[in-house]
């Protein structure tokens, strides 16, 4: 049982492709499906910790699969929206996004060999609530066209919600951590 929670982690990016798919081939009723393994995926992002949390069985590779199966979840999804349902989701938006992902896990990257450890701010968090948000949304429309009056200013308003949170968290980040820059790095064992 102590396996169950990297499982269901590593099932949110597994069910990437299906929704695609769906998306990609089905119109209304494949967007429907697809919005079904959304919330299916969705759900799966609180029960693994909780699970690692009741069984105590948290682990390292937990600790790194989780973040990791979030951003790739949210990030491949906006970008398929986008791609596909411009209307929904504008490129410019995602990339955006997608860039400050870059900076901020490059400059967290750094963060070790100056002897730091930077953790994830409540920020990075609703940013991440609001990225599906968006995609819940976008998929409720894309499924619903009825609804598309509703959901569309809905998805938009996560996006940028989205957007503020990222960039404000990414401010914050590079000035309460401005002085890891001047900071002599420390030596590595080398394997």
């Amino acid at each position: 049982m102590r396996w169950v929670p990297n499982a269901l982690t590593l099932s949110r990016p597994v069910l990437l492709l299906p929704m695609m798919l769906l998306l990609a081939l089905g119109g209304a009723t494949g967007a429907r499906w697809s919005l079904g393994l959304f919330l299916l995926a969705s759900v799966t992002d609180f029960f693994d910790g909780w699970l690692a949390r009741r069984l105590d069985c948290a682990s390292n590779l937990g600790v790194f699969l989780d973040p990791l199966a979030d951003k790739v979840f949210a990030n491949v999804l906006l970008v398929f929206l986008a791609a596909r349902h411009p209307d929904w989701v504008p490129l410019w938006v995602v990339l955006l996004l997608i860039a400050r992902e870059f900076a901020v896990q490059g400059f967290r990257s750094m963060a070790p060999c100056v002897g730091v450890v930077i953790g994830t701010g409540q920020l990075n968090k609703l940013k991440l609530v609001f990225q599906l948000s968006a995609c819940g949304t976008a998929l409720g429309g894309l499924a619903w066209p009825a609804a598309a009056q509703v959901l569309k200013p809905l998805t938009w308003a996560a996006l940028a919600l989205a957007l503020a949170a990222a960039l404000w968290s990414m401010f914050t980040l590079f000035r309460d951590n401005a002085d890891l820059w001047r900071r002599a790095p420390l030596t590595m064992e080398r394997r």
